[in-house]
């Protein structure tokens, strides 16, 4: 009951439409009606699934139910002395010696130097005179006349390089940390 590709090419009779045609290869495709009531289907290993009736029990430990208190104790680390589910106390053992890693002259001299060399930058770079020329158009009540910034001004921009300093402290270099 197949439908063979030579059969396409042919021309239907007069009776049959290209319609018929489709629909009977679709038939074909989808298999034979499933019957209407679960007695008339026939044995199969695929129909011979049933759920299971008795309770699930994969929370269950021992035969006994954790009480909320295990459950804390499992979440929080605390172990519970009155739970059978509480952890056996850790056996004392003598910590390992591991060996301190030591860091080259190079290594700690980088890590003394980081934020020092990171303030110097930001310094110079808040020291620019583009940086005043700025100053001057978007907040021209921090400079006087002259063109020099006045207290405000310096207190301003002294904060800017402070917020800048905190950002690439606390946001960028993270971002860039190896873990």
């Amino acid at each position: 009951m197949s439908t063979l590709l030579t059969d396409l090419d042919s021309a239907p009779p007069v009776s049959s439409r290209d319609g018929d045609l489709v629909d009977q290869i679709l038939k074909e495709m989808n298999g034979p009606p499933l019957p209407a009531s679960p007695a008339q289907m026939p044995n199969t290993a695929v129909n011979s699934y049933s759920m299971a009736t008795n309770p699930a029990t994969a929370h269950v430990i021992g035969g006994a139910h954790p009480t909320p208190a295990d459950f804390a104790a499992a979440m929080h680390g605390v172990p519970q002395s009155s739970s059978m589910y509480a952890e056996a106390p850790a056996q004392q053992q003598a910590p390992q010696q591991a060996r301190p890693y030591k860091k080259s002259y190079v290594q700690r001299l980088g890590d003394e130097f980081k934020i020092p060399i990171m303030v110097a930058i930001l310094f110079f770079v808040f020291s620019l005179p583009v940086v005043n020329l700025l100053f001057a158009h978007y907040v021209p009540w921090t400079v006087m006349s002259t063109g020099q910034l006045t207290t405000i001004g310096l207190a301003v921009k002294s904060l800017g390089a402070g917020a800048t300093f905190w950002i690439l402290q606390r946001v960028v270099v993270p971002l860039f940390a190896v873990q």
